[in-house]
């Protein structure tokens, strides 16, 4: 009796043809996650940029119609700096397609203008947050008025919003060593900030679209 237990005791367990079964499917599940690895980050990394651009526009938005101010002035209008071209990091106090900024301006018509010393946050000139990317991703493209419009290449878009309407208002400039406004800007109803993972053999794009009512949207 003690012998037959015992007999069935160790002929319990996998069998071979078992056994590599459960390495095969283990192997073709592990070959699909390296293989899909890259575009699975490529695609998280540019929604993260995507949402950081979308939610600093917002934090200038909610900085004018909030109680924030800057050296005690609460009358400064808030917005973010965009370009599209070049690769300036963040430290360069200026936008690029590797970088923007959010910054203060004492007029909803003018623009940003960057400082030649000093840092944001510090106090010394109007930058209050700069911003790099530090992935692949890039800002490809910015469309005004889905592209009726045009943007030159090496131009600047600011959107600023002014206390205590919600509202956006665009500021274009094919220069940056005015701050005023190009006369263009008053027929800005709308902007779009195109991104891209940076990959030409498999692109993918994100579109954050920003109405001059204040509405933003991702896409």
């Amino acid at each position: 009796m003690f012998k037959l237990r015992d007999k069935i005791k160790y002929s319990k367990g996998l069998t071979l043809i078992e056994l590599m079964v459960v390495i095969s499917i283990f192997l073709v599940i592990t070959t699909i996650v390296i293989f899909n690895y890259e575009g699975f980050s490529s695609t998280v990394s540019l929604q993260n940029l995507t949402d950081d651009i979308a939610l600093s526009i917002r934090k200038a938005q909610s900085f004018a119609i909030g109680a924030r101010g800057v050296t005690g002035n609460f009358s400064n209008s808030y917005g973010v700096h965009f370009s599209n071209t070049g690769t300036a990091p963040k430290d360069n106090l200026e936008s690029s397609s590797k970088s923007f900024l959010m910054f203060s301006t004492k007029s909803s018509s003018e623009g940003y203008v960057a400082a030649s010393s000093g840092s944001c946050s510090d106090g010394t000139n109007s930058c209050i947050e700069a911003f790099g990317i530090v992935t692949q991703d890039i800002i490809k493209d910015i469309k005004l008025n889905d592209g009726d419009l045009s943007f030159s290449p090496g131009a600047y878009l600011d959107i600023i919003f002014t206390r205590p309407n919600p509202r956006a208002t665009f500021c274009y400039r094919v220069s940056s060593v005015s701050s005023t406004c190009d006369a263009v800007s008053s027929s800005i109803s709308r902007a779009t900030i195109v991104v891209s993972n940076g990959n030409p053999d498999n692109e993918k794009i994100k579109n954050i679209s920003i109405q001059n009512t204040g509405q933003i949207s991702i896409q």
